[in-house]
């Protein structure tokens, strides 16, 4: 780890840990075999997590056959690793919902931005065949960008000499330039600081990256491309979109044509939509 950055971590109090529930979801994440009295013992200790994890698993996303009215039964119809990424995803919400004055986000706009990647990264995985590589990318596109949250205050001055719609090269660059490493760098660090997966580690660094060779490559790309896919509807993460060209060549890259790329364009809006309606928010 860069010391810097590793300083940085230490120096950035209130994220030098994640809230309990979360931590103690997080010991789940990467248990393909967990037992369901082990989730619900985590998630039922917590009223207003298990209300939006029911919200969340009675959406239309999930296109269960009837209504779920509690955890048990989500766990049944869902599996327990679906419900564990569906519970973390909501103990996040706390975590990545506040402004951050160096992206010029204002409070929930980050939060709406991961949420997009998140159901764009899990549409894309999908074509890969895998439940696996679907539920591990919603939640590696939701926690994609959390670099940014430790990387707010020590930019703030600095970035703010940016012009508004700065695209991800020129970002990446002033951040490498100011502080020696970028956001998808210092996200990975703290994902590791957290106790994150490997796959959620490796999904945060190279999420900008044009390829990698990693055995998490199908997810890598998933989130990549479902990053850019978000940033191109207007729902960034700080940064402004690239152009036209430059997108449907860059989501080509990453190995999606465009007859999928065009139908998740015209989904996702009413999807996200759909998604915060059912936590109580709008865009």
């Amino acid at each position: 780890m860069h010391s810097n950055l590793e300083e940085l971590i230490k120096k950035t109090s209130e994220l030098s840990s994640l809230p309990s529930t979360t931590m103690q979801l997080m010991s789940l994440l990467d248990d393909e075999t967990v037992e369901a009295n082990k989730v619900l013992e985590v998630i039922e200790k917590d009223p207003s997590l298990t209300a939006n994890l029911l919200k969340l698993a009675n959406s239309a996303f999930y296109g269960l056959r009837r209504q779920v009215g509690s955890a048990r039964e989500a766990l049944v119809l869902l599996g327990n690793q679906t419900i564990v990424n569906l519970a973390f995803a909501t103990s996040m919400g706390d975590v990545m919902r506040g402004p951050l004055a160096a992206y010029r986000l204002d409070r929930n706009q980050l939060w709406h931005h991961a949420l997009g990647t998140a159901l764009a990264a899990t549409y894309l995985a999908s074509q890969e065949k895998s439940q696996e590589i679907r539920q591990q990318a919603f939640t590696a596109g939701l926690v994609h960008d959390i670099g940014k949250l430790l990387l707010n205050r020590p930019l703030k001055k600095e970035l703010d000499q940016l012009p508004p719609d700065s695209d991800f090269t020129c970002m990446l660059e002033a951040e490498k330039s100011i502080l020696g490493f970028n956001h998808a760098e210092a996200g990975a660090r703290l994902g590791e600081n957290w106790n994150f997966p490997p796959y959620l580690v490796h999904a945060i660094e190279y999420h900008h990256e044009e390829s990698d060779e990693s055995e998490n490559n199908k997810l890598i790309r998933a989130v990549a491309a479902a990053n850019l896919v978000t940033c191109h509807l207007g729902w960034g993460g700080g940064t402004g979109p690239i152009g036209e060209e430059g997108f449907w060549a860059a989501v080509q890259d990453y190995g999606y044509n465009q007859s999928c790329i065009e139908e998740l364009l015209e989904k996702l809006p009413a999807d996200l939509e759909n998604m915060l309606n059912l936590i109580g928010e709008t865009l």
